[in-house]
């Protein structure tokens, strides 16, 4: 609850109007009754009732116009029942009546005004007083009534004198309070210009970390909308790819079908020159053929007119044997005529003989011609049975040649008639594959557009992320000046009181520093338990075995911060378990950004509170802190705990657990992108990264 000044004097006054209520209405009441027993008169009670009640509803009257805050409330109510009491106290006869006006003045010590209190208390004195005095005159002043008179006096006196010590007691209290708040409100005051002084230097830096990524956002925005563009040509690239390729398939198999055809074109070619060449010789054989068959016609014809010479040769001697013939008739007639002059005979018969002899050697050489010539027509005759038998031969094998060649031609004509087909289908493809390749290159037209807007919009792409890169680094140079503030805050803050024990968590690991002399040694520990200022912890492997004589300090790495308190005083040691209490505030400062190495290496993990272990590959790693993903499910509610992870197929950090509480975790796809925070610094991983770090 806020303090709010004003409130408090509306509930003092309150109260004192309850009790004024309350006290008001039981004296009515009484009153009342003693009237109807007949203890007192109508009169009376009209006289009290003006007295009772008028202060109170002047004074509520007050409260109303006013405010219920207003001090002069106060002043009514002592006005008003000091004048009830004085009225009651003069006109009752029973020694109690005295006390009557403790409640209401009990109430007065809330306002916490000692001269009002004061005030109230010496009327209140006067007032009892001229009581003792009125009742002294009238009875007497016996021993009784003085000792009545002392006790009552001193027992008035001695309220007001512990009301007064009570309030004043309070004044003290509040003033020490107050002044413990001053105090604390002036290390507030300076810690608040401090957290003033940060925060305007970290506002400055989150303003322009805000700039950078409303910046950042709209390159983003305009990278996303390149890449939707990319996307969108790579969807057209991809149909133009796809058309593409169904075309090449098809040209493939265009030119495939060319490429048989062409096979089988060659082959028909091949086979045409075989028979064109086939036809060629048996052509020549048939010109030879004719060549000689024309040869042999010559022959023939030269032995026709050597057989027509001898035949007219034969003629000839045949006309000569005619004549001889006619002649040998003639002499024949003539003997005939010679013997019939039987006296003339020898002489006429002589040159009858003489001619019959010469006709007879003349038949003899004719004979002799004939026979020459026929045996001439007989050579020739064989010579043309020979040279016709030749022709026929050749006749017969030129015809036969005649055929094949015929043969040979046909499936020239055959072939060509194929030639003929195949060239219409080779064509038909060709104008196929001619259209193919004219949609090619429409789509490689189209292609090398969308190309274009594709380089434009990763040109575009490429300028905004090097902008976002610039901006990057503008952010981090803010981040890291945000982060030192932030860590100069934290140790400030810190060693005024804001870091303490409370902060210290079970599990939470501590290096407890042994000091002797010039040499100090630390051990590493885990927290049990805290209790106040008393701190338990276990060492993770080393003992540290405790002296007296010894000093010790405890280090607590605490989320980003490092709590270092110096002197801490041991309570107990048992074991592996020592128990110690820390003094004051702990020095406090940030925790070491490391370098970071991005890497990809396949790694095993177990997470808090779940033994089986798990599979990742690991991203990036540093001394204080490193990153995976995983697709386990386990990982999806995992913020906030332990998780302990192997690297064994690093060499150098074989065996090394990496044990770190994480602190973010990103869904993207059933893949559970894990970031961590060492719960300790690992120097040796450090060393790792400092030595690849070289390498590069």
């Amino acid at each position: 609850m806020e303090y709010e000044e004003s409130y408090f004097k509306k509930q003092a006054n309150k109260n004192t109007l309850l009790m004024w209520t309350i006290l008001n209405v039981i004296f009515t009441v009484l009153y009342i009754i003693e009237m109807l027993k007949g203890g007192r008169t109508p009169q009376y009670l009209a006289i009290f009732l003006s007295i009772c009640w008028i202060p109170y509803l002047v004074g509520l009257l007050v409260l109303k116009v006013k405010s219920w805050s207003t001090e002069i409330y106060a002043a009514f109510v002592s006005g008003g029942y000091l004048l009830l009491f004085l009225f009651v106290l003069m006109t009752t006869k029973t020694n109690v009546t005295y006390g009557y006006v403790f409640p209401v003045a009990s109430l007065l010590v809330l306002y916490k005004k000692r001269k009002l209190l004061l005030g109230w208390g010496i009327a209140n004195v006067a007032i009892l007083l001229a009581y003792l005095i009125k009742l002294g005159t009238t009875t007497g002043f016996t021993p009784e009534a003085v000792t009545d008179a002392e006790i009552q006096i001193g027992v008035t006196v001695l309220c007001y004198v512990a009301f007064d010590i009570a309030i004043r007691h309070m004044t003290k209290t509040e003033e020490a309070m107050l002044g413990l708040v001053k105090s604390d409100l002036n290390r507030v005051i300076l810690t608040i210009k401090q957290v003033k002084t940060a925060s305007n230097s970290i506002v400055d830096g989150v303003t322009v970390v805000s700039e950078l990524s409303d910046e950042n956002k709209e390159s983003a925005d305009s990278v996303v909308g390149s890449m939707e563009q990319l996307t969108r040509d790579n969807e057209i690239l991809q149909e133009k790819k796809d058309s593409s390729l169904d075309m090449t398939n098809q040209i493939s198999v265009q030119v495939q079908n060319v490429a048989a055809m062409v096979q089988e074109m060659v082959a028909l070619v091949e086979e045409s020159v075989e028979d064109a060449r086939t036809s060629s010789a048996q052509l020549s054989d048939v010109v030879a053929s004719t060549n000689e068959m024309a040869q042999l016609s010559g022959e023939v014809e030269q032995i026709l007119n050597d057989f027509r010479n001898e035949f007219e040769m034969v003629k000839a001697e045949t006309g000569t044997i005619e004549k001889i013939s006619g002649q040998t008739n003639l002499l024949a007639l003539n003997a005939s005529i010679e013997a019939a002059r039987a006296g003339e005979a020898g002489k006429g018969f002589a040159v009858v003989a003489d001619e019959i002899r010469d006709l007879s050697t003349g038949t003899k050489s004719s004979s002799t011609s004939i026979m020459n010539a026929l045996a001439n027509l007989e050579v020739t005759a064989d010579r043309m049975t020979e040279s016709i038998t030749k022709t026929l031969q050749l006749i017969h094998t030129t015809l036969d040649k005649i055929t094949q060649v015929d043969t040979s031609v046909a499936r020239i004509t055959a072939d060509a008639t194929k030639l003929g087909d195949n060239v219409q289908v080779i064509d038909s493809a060709m104008q196929e594959v001619e259209a193919s390749n004219l949609r090619m290159v429409d789509n490689m037209n189209e292609i090398r557009n969308v190309v274009d807007v594709m380089t434009a919009s990763i040109k575009d792409a490429d300028d905004n992320t090097r902008i976002m890169r610039s901006k990057y680094l503008e952010t981090s140079t803010n981040v890291m000046a945000m982060g030192a503030i932030v860590g100069q805050l934290i140790s400030e803050l810190g060693e005024s009181g804001f870091m303490t024990p409370e902060d210290i968590k079970p599990d939470m690991y501590l290096a407890f520093e042994e000091e002797n002399g010039s040499q100090n040694t630390s051990y590493k520990a885990r927290v049990l338990f805290v209790n106040g200022n008393s701190i338990q912890a276990r060492f993770v492997n080393d003992v540290c075995t405790t002296t007296p004589e010894a000093v010790y300090h405890a280090t607590f790495t605490v989320n980003s911060g490092i709590y270092r308190w110096e002197n801490v005083k041991l309570q107990e040691q048992k074991d592996r378990t020592v128990t110690f209490t820390v003094v004051g505030n702990p020095k406090v400062s940030n925790r070491r950004k490391f370098s970071r190495l991005p890497i990809s290496k396949p790694c095993h993990f177990t997470l808090e509170g779940y033994d089986i272990p798990l599979l990742g590959t690991i991203v990036n790693l540093s001394a204080g802190g490193f990153a995976f993903f995983s697709s386990d499910e386990e990982l999806k509610d995992a913020k906030g705990k332990t998780i302990t992870v192997n690297v064994d197929n690093i060499p150098e950090l074989a065996g090394v657990d990496l044990e770190g509480s994480i602190i973010r975790i990103t869904d993207h796809n059933g893949i559970y992108i894990v970031g961590c925070r060492m719960l300790y610094d690992q120097l040796d991983v450090q060393n790792y990264i400092e030595k690849e770090y070289e390498k590069a």
